[in-house]
């Protein structure tokens, strides 16, 4: 009930004399409204909180607890699972209990992986019985060259012999009690337009489909199965795409009798393995490949087609074209798999924009699909550099931003210079058109975009001051360094450097902070970075790959949750959580700390908090081969393989579960895999039949392309 109704309840001489009184009166009203209203709110959810569906996030543990859902460890950020659907989906669960698609899907809800459930008794080659025929081929088909593909995998066709031995290691055993959850680890992202990288200086018809220029396998989408009862197929998972067959289904579709639109595994309408766009000329418009038009090929050897046709390698990520056809822009909407939200992709950042960035003065967007608009949008960042040059001229001390609006190659050497009191901020987000009203700033979606910077990128802090300028880059992949130079006419540089969500120079030198430069703060949040070079400001990192190495001799380092492939030098040195793959070197030992952390034998380190090898030689002092077996594995360190920087399967468990949470030690801690292999080992101790075992088994590509 509001204020007003309970006021006009009052006798009117009683509210005549309050008003003479001053208001005391209705004052205690006031605030008897408020908490009506709070009671009132607190009735209508009793009603709400008898379902699981619409009750308060607070109410689905003790729900829970009715049906007897157990609770599962918690996943920080809401990773993986949803308690509330978990619990839901209970009953739904026990009503097929003991089933292989339940089993499949009680391993999505509570990881959050696609799953392949697999009964090797299935897979059994058994001694036939008069009674009971099996059809299980006791040999192999080796003609048939495209399920051969498949050996060794969740889907191989082919039956073996019995394996007493237990499963482990990412290995399943063909045993008649064993059953293997295989598991896809590793999320697949989408690009949608992206540019593809002419594979020569004057395009000549080759196209890599990555923007950087690499071999990059596409991987398939996510399927959402159709209920329960389905089991996961090779089309369900996002898995590496194979040639044959995606070659098979093209074949199909061009046939006399094409599949129906439901039979579809590949190139089904509503969400296709990949898109092949062509935009002949600049006045053109982008169009996609008819189907009929493309080719599945191996371009190891980069063959060409002819005519109209176009030749697609989906695991080498290349394209070719007729020779001599005109393509202006050559784009491909695909997908490909990496190991967490880190670094570019199109993956959802809206929680890093808005608010924390304060009120944008300024705004122009790139793009080079969208119609250039004065002062809204233009074609390129060199154009939108000069804009901000210009209005902060006008204008100093104000805040700006440039969005890039698709995930295009910009080829252009940028020099950005931020004045005194200035931030400028440089994001990949798509601001769409609302058809009512006019574009307003606060329409950023930070989403479904990678735009990829090919120039040398620098920035400068000009003017002199107590304040010196800011720059910000999120969600950015730029394949040089990003140099900050010396501030020119004496003053104090730049103030902050700050990079969000990006990809910047990998495998090669990423961020340099020149000489001058002294006050300049780095902070580095969810990236891909080559070498760090920092000069003496402040250098905060969380969550970040480091391909080179970190140079911060003069510098106070703050670092969690980082996996630096390189040699590590500091004035002085905090770290939690971090994987230190060469030395360490830091000045000041008094200060800091390190912990969950692993260091190379031989570093010079502040004190140690549970870090690695120092406790697994605790644990069995006198053997020299402690150090040796604690030591890092990586799956890649090849900037463009899936895997890039992530621990090997067959890295110590020490590292795969030795940060503080339980994670995984470096950058990929917030994949928490050890949390959700530990919660899918909790939920299948109820629903497994009696006598069975189970196990998960991580797919993760080896990190090659198969010719």
């Amino acid at each position: 009930m509001r204020a007003e109704e309970i006021w006009a309840l009052l006798p009117a001489a009683l509210r005549s004399q309050d008003e003479a009184a001053g208001g005391v009166l209705r004052a205690l009203v006031e605030v008897m409204a408020e908490q009506a209203v709070l009671l009132d709110a607190d009735i209508d959810q009793l009603a709400d909180d008898w379902f699981v569906e619409t009750c308060a996030e607070w109410v689905v543990p003790y729900l829970g607890e009715l049906v007897g859902a157990g609770r599962l460890h918690p996943l920080p950020d809401g990773t993986a699972f949803s308690d509330r659907a978990r619990v839901a989906d209970t009953i739904r669960f026990r009503r097929r209990k003991g089933t292989t698609a339940a089993l499949e899907e009680l391993t999505r809800a509570n990881t959050g992986w696609s799953t392949a459930a697999v009964e090797f008794f299935e897979r059994l080659v058994v001694t036939q019985h008069v009674n009971h025929v099996t059809t299980a081929p006791a040999t192999a088909a080796i003609r048939d060259a495209e399920p051969l593909e498949l050996v060794g995998g969740p889907f191989e066709p082919v039956c073996r012999t019995v394996d007493v031995r237990a499963m482990g290691a990412g290995q399943g055993r063909p045993n008649i009690p064993n059953i293997g959850m295989y598991v896809w680890p590793l999320p697949s992202y989408r690009l949608d337009r992206a540019t593809a990288a002419p594979a020569a200086n004057l395009p000549d018809s080759r196209w890599w489909i990555d923007p950087t220029g690499v071999d990059r396998q596409l991987t398939g989408p996510t399927v959402t199965e159709p209920d329960i009862d389905h089991r996961a197929d090779e089309a369900n998972v996002p898995g590496p795409l194979r040639r044959r067959p995606l070659r098979d289904e093209l074949a199909a579709l061009t046939s006399a009798a094409p599949p129906a639109a439901e039979e579809l595994r590949w190139f089904r309408e509503d969400d296709p393995s990949f898109v092949v766009w062509i935009q002949p000329t600049p006045g053109d418009e982008l169009r996609p490949v008819p189907l009929e038009h493309l080719r599945i090929c191996d371009l190891t050897g980069w063959g060409l087609p002819t005519g109209s046709l176009v030749r697609v390698d989906p695991v080498l990520g290349r394209v070719t074209v007729a020779a001599g056809r005109p393509v202006h822009r050559l784009a491909v909407s695909w997908w490909y798999a990496f190991s967490a939200d880190i670094g570019a992709g199109p993956y959802p950042r809206r929680g890093d924009l808005g608010p924390a960035d304060g009120p944008v003065d300024w705004q122009l967007g790139v793009s080079v699909t969208e119609p250039p608009s004065p002062g809204e949008v233009v074609a390129s960042v060199g154009e939108a550099v000069t804009a901000w040059h210009d209005w902060q001229a006008a204008h100093p001390g104000t805040t700006g931003r440039i969005v890039l609006m698709d995930s295009h190659r910009y080829l252009e050497n940028l020099a950005v210079q931020v004045g005194q009191g200035s931030r400028l901020s440089i994001v990949a987000a798509q601001w769409p058109r609302p058809p009512e009203r006019p574009r307003r700033q606060s329409d950023l979606d930070p989403v479904g975009v990678r735009p990829c910077l090919l120039g040398n990128v620098s920035v400068t802090g000009t003017g002199t001051g107590d304040r010196p300028g800011e720059l910000i880059v999120d969600g950015l992949l730029i394949s040089q360094p990003l140099t900050v130079t010396a501030p020119v006419g004496g003053g104090p540089g730049l103030g902050r450097v700050e990079l969000r969500h990006c990809t910047v120079g990998p495998s090669a030198a990423g961020l340099a902070v020149a000489a001058g430069n002294d006050r300049t703060r780095v902070l580095v949040h969810r990236c891909v970075t080559g070498a760090l070079a920092i000069g003496g400001g402040p250098l905060t990192v969380a969550d970040t790959l480091v391909h080179g190495g970190i140079v911060a001799p003069d510098a106070e380092a703050d670092l969690a949750g980082v996996t630096v492939l390189g040699t590590t030098t500091a004035r002085v040195l905090t770290a939690t959580d971090c994987l230190f793959d060469q030395p360490v070197t830091v000045a000041r030992r008094q200060q800091g700390h390190v912990r969950f952390s692993y260091l190379r034998p031989g570093s010079v380190t502040p004190r140690r908090y549970r870090c690695q090898p120092d406790l697994a030689q605790q644990a069995r002092p006198g053997d020299p081969d402690v150090a040796t077996r604690v030591g890092p594995a990586f799956a890649s360190t090849s900037y463009g393989n899936a895997t890039y920087g992530r621990l090997a399967e067959t890295a110590a468990a020490e590292l795969h579960s030795g940060a503080e949470s339980g994670a995984e030690m470096g950058a990929f801690r917030r994949a928490l895999t050890p949390q959700r292999l530990n919660n899918l080992a909790l939920a299948l101790a109820e629903y497994l039949p009696l006598g069975r075992v189970a196990a998960p088994l991580p797919v993760l590509p080896t990190g090659g392309y198969p010719r």
